[in-house]
């Protein structure tokens, strides 16, 4: 797992790295942020895309940090960073033919487990520190925080990461090089999302789920898309399982 691990790091604190930035060039700066819209106010094309209503709500510290954050900025890297941390997991080791040595040394399940557990573990320390980072930074500055709908936040963000890394784990073993599960990676996540705008198959849209569309309008977990985001997780773990063992060295 030391090897997995070492393969990781630099995906790991580099993913750290950004999202600790991107959150201090949000979190703090608020009433710079509020004073540049206010100084357009009357503008009738700002009018449009923010309305005098929501200019208001944003002075609201609670309102504030949960869309900027888990609304927009960090709920919109959530899928990317599930693929960031799965594609590259199994194709390197088939691009550079290093899979023929781990094959002598350790069975292939045991191969799987590892890399898969050691992606697992990474991804899901990113996740819970990016999703708690507005509960932690309000509660030291005592900003007014309702600190049960940031964790609502927390728990469903999770696993709309998961699901994604699950997705990315299937074409890290299905391609035996490293661009090629990027791209199907990030070509999945656009085509579900585009094909999610036509109602019938708002359901392929992870993104509505990943930024808490649901928690935003009417403060819910959405349990039945856990759920079934849970079990399409399991089932790519599965398929990319048999892949991998039947694929040759």
């Amino acid at each position: 797992m030391r090897k997995e691990f070492n393969d990781l790091k630099v995906r790991f604190f580099g993913v750290l790295v950004v999202i600790f930035i991107l959150f201090f060039l949000v979190a703090p700066l608020q009433k710079f942020t509020l004073s540049m819209l206010e100084g357009y106010t009357g503008n009738p094309q700002l009018e449009k895309f923010l309305p005098g209503s929501m200019l208001n709500k944003l002075k609201e510290w609670n309102f504030y940090v949960n869309s900027q954050w888990y609304g927009k900025n960090f709920g919109q890297m959530i899928p990317i960073i599930g693929i960031i941390m799965a594609f590259p997991l199994f194709a390197r080791e088939f691009e550079n033919r290093t899979i023929e040595f781990l094959l002598v040394r350790k069975s292939r399940k045991e191969i799987f487990l590892n890399k898969v557990l050691t992606g697992f573990i990474a991804l899901s320390v990113i996740l819970i520190i990016a999703g708690l980072l507005p509960l932690v930074y309000s509660f030291l500055l005592r900003k007014d925080y309702i600190y049960e709908t940031g964790l609502k936040f927390v728990f469903q963000s999770y696993f709309a990461g998961l699901l994604w890394y699950g997705i990315g784990i299937f074409f890290s073993v299905l391609f035996n090089d490293q661009v090629k599960p990027l791209l199907a990676g990030l070509g999945t996540l656009a085509i579900t999302t585009v094909a999610g705008l036509l109602k019938p198959l708002k359901f392929l849209n992870t993104f509505s789920y990943a930024l808490g569309t649901n928690i935003f309008q009417k403060n819910f977990i959405d349990f039945k898309y856990t759920i079934c985001a849970i079990i399409f997780t399991i089932v790519s773990f599965i398929f990319a399982y048999i892949i991998f063992n039947k694929k040759e060295a």
